[in-house]
Order: structure tokens, then C-alpha cells, then sequence
């Protein structure tokens, strides 16, 4: 019995070895990234923003409050209302909006 194991470890091994000689992957080739265009919105509907909005929208609506959120979950810019006077200077934040 334990020469039978032995045999079949041993041929399975040398199987193993002849395989990864044998085989060789093929290389897949580069494809080139195009990014299309967005397309145009539908302005016959409104579109619902603000913070509210988003937080139907989102999985994880505690994110939008985490300080330590990932870069995925956006940083605020959407959601925030700007001074028209000051440019770069936040007027305040969003709660919910309805832009035609």
C-alpha cells in the first residue's frame, strides 16, 4: 500500500512538471481606452439634487458625513452653493434643489 502511494505521488508530480512546461498563456492584447461623450441631459424634466437626493441615491449615506470617506463617495463640490461675488467662496450647503 504505501509503495502504491508513493507511485502515485510520484507520477502525479511528474505529470505536474510536464504540464507547466507545456503550457504557456496567451498574452491578451492592449486595448485602448476612449472615453465617449456624456450625453446631453433631458431639459423637459427636472433634475432633484442637494444633499437629500443624495441620500437616497447612496448605499452608504453615512459616508457623506465620514471625514475619512474614500475619494469615490465625492467631495462635497456637488452639493455645495457658491458665492457668485467671491468666486471660491462656499455660501452654504444644498439641502435639496430642484434645477430645470
Amino acid at each position: 500500500m504505501k509503495w502504491q502511494l508513493a507511485g502515485a505521488l510520484l507520477a502525479f508530480g511528474i505529470t505536474s512538471l510536464i504540464a507547466q512546461d507545456e503550457f504557456i498563456a496567451p498574452r491578451s492584447p492592449d486595448r485602448e481606452i476612449v472615453e465617449e461623450p456624456l450625453p446631453e441631459q433631458d431639459t423637459s424634466r427636472p433634475s432633484i439634487e442637494g444633499i437629500v437626493a443624495e441620500i437616497f441615491k447612496t448605499k452608504a449615506p453615512l459616508q457623506m458625513i465620514n471625514p475619512l470617506a474614500p475619494k469615490h463617495f465625492g467631495n462635497g463640490e456637488k452639493n455645495t452653493s457658491w458665492s457668485e461675488n467671491e468666486p471660491g467662496k462656499p455660501k452654504g450647503f444644498i439641502l435639496f434643489g430642484i434645477e430645470w
